[in-house]
């Protein structure tokens, strides 16, 4: 299916020599959602979220110091974020018949506008990730650093394009990020412990696990087939891309870099490592909160 968003041609033309440079050549076609992503979180980050959150729980988020408004803003948007990514994914999933592959060249070198698009929304979200980490590094560490720059060369590398196909599926990852933000934001409410807050985290626990931990795994090692597949291909693929209803498709020929399949995989190794870490935290903070005195009074009452 096409981007129902159609770039403006001045904005293609623009960056075209930078990414033909790069060989980021469905960039062009996106570079615009990118930046109105950026922009929507910039300012939900930045001016939405504080101000709607100062009306409606003056009190709490009031009183909190400026260290947790921060992190507070920041849930609010990677919720934000989270939920439209996976909406949008398991939409494109439904619905763009256009990305049934049959093929490793298809599944590593496919394209369609839909898909598109919503990788470059999610690049715009992990660009302002990375600018919000690197400014506020202190407070929010490096771990949360590393998986910005990780989740943003992914984005953006795919624009080569290469893995789409796998990416859209990948975002399906995102359906466990609402609940962790539910979960964070609880706890700043005083309600940890409660019997929503517990609930919440037993779904959190099943969707982490299967989303992230094995739906995860297995996208890593069926992506890792086709990419070396792709390295070990005897002779260059050729794909066409239809962009637009009115301009001729855009040919492309492929032969799959080292350095670009090294750099897929290393990544997803990374974002593997560290959602197996955050689960194991994940568990530990929730049994805390089962186990806490508060609620071991509520059992025995």
């Amino acid at each position: 299916m096409l981007d129902p968003i159609g770039v403006p041609p001045f904005l293609r033309d623009a960056i075209n020599p930078l990414t033909n440079l790069l060989h980021l050549h469905t960039l062009p076609l996106h570079v615009h959602e990118v930046i109105i992503s950026y922009v929507f979180y910039t300012l939900l980050n930045n001016v939405v979220a504080p101000h709607f959150s100062a009306c409606l729980l003056p009190e709490i988020y009031g009183e909190f110091p400026l260290r947790t408004k921060l992190q507070w803003n920041i849930h609010i948007t990677s919720f934000v974020n989270s939920t439209f990514v996976s909406m949008a994914a398991l939409y494109v999933l439904y619905v763009d018949q256009d990305r049934l592959s049959e093929t490793w060249e298809e599944r590593m070198w496919g394209y369609t506008g839909l898909g598109g698009m919503v990788q470059a929304f999610g690049a715009g979200y992990f660009v302002w990730d990375v600018q919000v980490c690197l400014s506020n590094l202190e407070t929010l560490g490096v771990t949360d650093l590393l998986h910005a720059v990780v989740a943003l060369s992914i984005a953006i590398l795919g624009f080569y394009p290469f893995g789409l196909y796998y990416g859209i599926q990948y975002a399906l990852v995102e359906l466990s990020t609402p609940l962790v933000n539910i979960h964070w934001f609880l706890n700043k409410m005083n309600k940890a412990g409660s019997t929503f807050q517990i609930v919440n985290g037993m779904l959190l626990i099943v969707t982490f696990a299967c989303c992230r931990l094995i739906w995860g795994s297995y996208l890593t090692l069926v992506f890792f087939r086709d990419v070396w597949t792709a390295l070990h291909a005897p002779q260059p693929s050729w794909t066409e891309y239809k962009y637009s209803s009115s301009e001729k498709p855009l040919t492309l020929e492929h032969q799959a870099p080292w350095w670009l399949a090294a750099t897929f995989m290393i990544s997803n190794a990374v974002v593997m490592s560290l959602s197996a870490f955050w689960f194991t935290k994940m568990i530990a903070t929730i049994w805390n909160h089962i186990d806490s005195p508060g609620n071991q009074e509520n059992k025995s009452s």
